[in-house]
């Protein structure tokens, strides 16, 4: 960066002593904005890449629950589980706006014909399942993601 044009003599070139204080004033500013960035980036980015009070902050806020009634509504990045008694059925309620995705672990003690929950959505739900041929006792994963007023709910089983 330019930061002063040469002067042949004093007082010569009224132009070159106006540029010369605009170099200074520009260098000056430049110098300012690359201290700001530095200090933001020490205040605000973890210049040590030592992310571990953050990572510690995340794990400690609790992010699985057990179901106690038949219904649940989900809430972002969190899982719930339940273990479903016979013929007992499970109402996963989706809130429009999540805009996120949630986890359902369910348990049923008997083989049955019929889906052992259902989804309560305001929106669009797609659910994606074994095609209503039966359903195994064991433990299914209930994968749901939702975004743009569509919520996708996947079922898988993982066996007894």
């Amino acid at each position: 960066m330019i930061t002063q044009l040469y002067i042949f003599a004093p007082g010569s070139y009224v132009v070159a002593d106006e540029w010369n204080a605009n170099f200074r004033t520009i260098y000056n500013a430049n110098l300012a904005h690359v201290e700001a960035i530095q200090d933001a980036y020490n205040t605000l980015a973890f210049p040590s890449s030592d992310l571990s009070d953050v990572y510690s902050a995340v794990r400690s806020q609790p992010n699985c629950f057990e179901i106690s009634g038949t219904a649940v509504t989900v809430a972002p990045e969190c899982e719930y589980f339940k273990v479903l008694g016979s013929g007992e059925d499970l109402v996963i309620n989706i809130p429009t706006g999540l805009n996120a995705e949630a986890r359902v672990l369910i348990q049923i003690q008997e083989d049955r014909s019929l889906l052992p929950f259902s989804i309560g959505y305001s929106g669009t739900t797609i659910i994606n399942h074994y095609n209503n041929v039966g359903y195994n006792a064991g433990y299914y994963y209930i994968m749901i993601y939702e975004t743009n007023g569509v919520a996708q709910v996947k079922l898988i089983w993982t066996g007894v």
